[in-house]
Order: C-alpha cells, then structure tokens, then sequence
C-alpha cells in the first residue's frame, strides 16, 4: 500500500506543478503581450486608448499574482489529499491490528490529526486566496482611483 500511495501522492504533484508551469506561462506571456502593446508608437492617442492600454498592463500584474496564488492553492490541496490518504491507511491498519488499548489511542490522535490538519489547511487556503486576490487588484483600484480623483480635478 505504501507504494500505491506514494506513487498517487508523485502523480497529484506532478499534476499540479504542469498545471502550475502552463499557468504560470500563459500569464506570463499575456503580460508581455500587453506591456509590449502599451509601449508600442501611436502617438497622439486618445484618452480611452492610453486608459486601456494602463488597465491592460495592470490586469497582466493581476493575472500573474493570481497564477501564483492559484499555484500555491493547488500545492496545498495536493498535500492535503496525500496526507488524507496516508491517515486513512494508517487508520485502517490500526483496525485490522486489533483492539488492544494502545491502538485505540493511536487511531484517535490519527484522527484528531487528520481533521484538524484538513482544518488549518483549508483556512490557510481560504486566506492565501483572499489576500492573493486583494493583493493582486491593489495596483489597479488604485490606478482607477487615482483617475478618478484626476478627472474630478480637471477643469
């Protein structure tokens, strides 16, 4: 059993860390492509064209640390289910051991483990996502207050 597990546990991350790399790149490239674009000649340019070409090349920055936040995510659900497994094989060893008084003991710090480990990772998760996306849109609500405040300014 202890090599079926390890080999699902080897699957899930590589899983996760392909998913990450094609994230990770894809995000990437749509952040060249649009800080390339924001810099590309056409002046004179209207104020909707620089506007746009400012949130394309802000939403790129959002795009790439919501590509990290999401890697990391999918990190930790990875290791949540292996280690999920890895307690319900132990467990299930314990009940075919018998009912000797050790055991009992041993399956209830296992299980007291599991819960509250699966506990303290998907509040992790649920706050890394939180800040990650709150973090990530920073720069663009602030980019669209300042231009708020600068048009209300305007003559």
């Amino acid at each position: 059993m202890a090599y079926e597990w390890f080999a699902s546990a080897f699957q899930r991350y590589l899983s996760a860390m392909e998913l990450s790399q094609r994230r990770l790149l894809d995000a990437q490239q749509d952040a060249c492509l649009s800080w390339t674009a924001a810099w590309l000649p056409a002046y004179p340019l209207a104020e909707g064209e620089v506007q746009s070409r400012i949130d394309g090349s802000l939403l790129s920055g959002v795009s790439l640390l919501q590509a990290q936040a999401d890697n990391q995510r999918d990190l930790m659900l990875a290791t949540e289910k292996s280690l999920n497994e890895m307690h319900k094989h132990l467990l299930r060893q314990l009940e075919q051991s018998g009912q000797h008084p050790s055991y009992a003991v041993m399956k209830q710090a296992l299980q007291l483990g599991q819960s509250s480990g699966s506990a303290v990772s998907k509040m992790s998760r649920q706050v890394g996502h939180f800040a990650a996306t709150s973090f990530s849109s920073a720069s663009l609500n602030a980019a669209r207050d300042m231009r708020r405040v600068w048009k209300q300014q305007k003559p």
